[in-house]
């Protein structure tokens, strides 16, 4: 298959979406938290991006379900942001930071 002539781009709020979604599914997350405002950044619920020309930074905000080792669940939010930058948008990850917000409360 012959590649056609031309560029390819993803809408930043495409690329926003697509990371959300994607935390969403990653095991141990009870939801996006909230992204402090920022000018610069794009944002979205619980993700914050800066886009450059040399590539993306994402700032992801998350409530963690009881029970969950944070530190394994930042690592997998960063595996899959990462993924989703570079996989389906093909753009180049400067930084994916993660913040865990709080955790959400256990039913008794």
């Amino acid at each position: 298959m012959t590649q056609a002539a031309g560029s390819v781009s993803v809408a930043p709020h495409v690329l926003n979406n697509l990371i959300a979604l994607a935390v969403r599914e990653v095991p141990g997350i009870a939801r996006l938290g909230t992204s402090p405002r920022a000018r610069s950044r794009l944002r979205g619920d619980g993700i914050a991006l800066a886009i450059g020309a040399d590539g993306v930074n994402a700032d992801c905000y998350l409530v963690a379900l009881p029970d969950t080792n944070l530190v394994d669940l930042g690592i997998a939010v960063q595996a899959t942001v990462a993924a989703v930058i570079r996989e389906l948008a093909g753009m180049v990850v400067r930084e994916v930071n993660v913040y865990i917000q709080d955790v959400e409360a256990a039913n008794a």
